[in-house]
């Protein structure tokens, strides 16, 4: 067979959408087992088993091929995810109920998905052009939510970039610990009788700030 054929039969759309699902969940357990400073395109490659240069021609290098697994939603949880699958009956929602449901999805889809909280706790001691292009694709949903969860009636005075930064905060750190540690603050993070305290008070939280004037 001359390269000719073979680089024909390489390009065939389902050939190429394979190999770029491959490379995209290789990238995800490298991430996770190895941060975000250890990744190298011969080390994604290998774990895919492909070229690299596959990387390049597909993803146009690392950050496009870490910025597609963050858009890919084996990372993270998508806007109508997080509303619970009706993204208009969310936004017919009072404001407090928005801001309880998001929150509440939002902490149950993380604890489902082991893969995220390794990277997520990769990421909190790392920062280069990885880490940026994964926050990037983050921010793209992020802002579709804010805007669900922001439109109609917001209390005026309430500062929402203040009370996102604290709910996300507590929500990821969390989530993060619950992987390696049985215990926090007293509260066994193995029993999910204590989740249910953690979403409980989160909502009198939410509830409380949403009332104030």
């Amino acid at each position: 067979m001359d390269s000719a054929k073979r680089n024909s039969q390489a390009e065939r759309p389902r050939d190429r959408e394979a190999t770029m699902r491959l490379l995209v969940d290789a990238v995800g357990r490298v991430l996770a087992r190895q941060g975000f400073r250890s990744v190298k395109v011969n080390v994604v490659a290998r774990e895919a088993g492909v070229d690299k240069v596959l990387i390049y021609r597909y993803f146009g290098g690392l950050p496009g091929l870490v910025a597609a697994f963050a858009h890919s939603g084996d990372f993270w949880p998508d806007v109508e995810d997080l509303a619970g699958g009706d993204v208009a009956a969310l936004a017919a929602l009072p404001f407090a109920e928005r801001l309880v449901l998001v929150s509440r999805n939002y902490l149950r889809r993380l604890l489902r998905r082991p893969l995220t909280l390794e990277i997520l706790a990769w990421r909190f001691m790392e920062q280069n052009e990885l880490t940026d292009a994964l926050d990037s694709a983050r921010e793209v949903g992020g802002n579709r939510l804010m805007r669900l969860v922001e439109s109609g009636d917001v209390p005026p005075s309430l500062d929402m970039s203040a009370l996102y930064a604290f709910l996300g905060a507590a929500i990821n750190h969390l989530a993060v610990r619950s992987r390696t540690e049985k215990t926090f603050v007293g509260l066994p993070l193995d029993d999910p009788a204590t989740w249910e305290r953690l979403e409980a008070m989160l909502e009198k939280i939410i509830r409380s700030v949403a009332a104030a004037p």
